[in-house]
């Protein structure tokens, strides 16, 4: 896991242009300052204006490998912008996609993962299921934001949202351009997108069928 200095040097690295810094925008110098002087092995990152909630509909069930005559993530959708000083009403038992106000960039030899603050968490808020952050990543973090509590929550763009951990690769690739830096690379809104089966699980799923 990367020190609070470690982190401080990734992100000095990425202001010099240099290919194996931590990019991370906006970021103010109180905000990069406050790593240090709490000794934080994470940087808090801020919840951005964009959300997307799931609409009820009359769909019975939706397949999560990408099957079925269901309805479209367009139909099912609705996109959300919330200016600053403005909040979103997060009702118990619902869920909405936000996204983070900062814009990560990993390199190679950086990986990463969110987790939520305790501070949140305690009053129902959860923030995410899946927390990795792979190196080549960049765009800003899709998050799943769930109210699990008993009342409704007002939650705020430009609040802090997460914490991001930081790890360093002990054996870094050679520096690739043409490296697949992942489907949810270069988003600045929240985004969904249509699960598909694997190559095991059709094989799984055929050789049942035989049987």
């Amino acid at each position: 896991m990367l020190s609070p200095a470690q982190i401080r040097e990734a992100i000095e690295r990425a202001r010099n242009g240099r290919d194996d810094g931590l990019f991370v925008s906006p970021l103010s110098e109180p905000d990069l300052g406050r790593i240090e002087r709490r000794a934080a092995t994470s940087i808090d990152l801020r919840l951005g204006r964009w959300f997307l909630s799931f609409k009820q509909t009359r769909t019975k069930s939706v397949s999560l490998i990408g099957e079925g005559a269901g309805s479209s993530f367009g139909s099912r959708t609705r996109q959300h912008f919330v200016p600053f000083g403005e909040y979103y009403v997060l009702h118990p038992g619902c869920f909405v996609l936000g996204a983070t106000l900062e814009w990560l960039g990993l390199p190679a030899g950086i990986s990463g993962y969110v987790t939520g603050k305790s501070l949140l968490g305690r009053h129902g808020l959860v923030i995410e299921t899946a927390a990795g952050i792979h190196p080549h990543f960049s765009g800003c973090l899709t998050l799943e934001l769930g109210n699990i509590g008993e009342v409704p929550l007002e939650i705020y763009p430009g609040m802090p949202i997460c914490q991001v951990f930081f790890h360093s690769l002990d054996d870094v690739p050679a520096s690739d351009s043409t490296r697949d830096r992942g489907t949810f690379s270069g988003k600045r809104r929240p985004t969904l997108q249509q699960p598909r089966p694997d190559d095991t699980f059709l094989r799984l799923r055929e050789k049942a069928k035989r049987s």
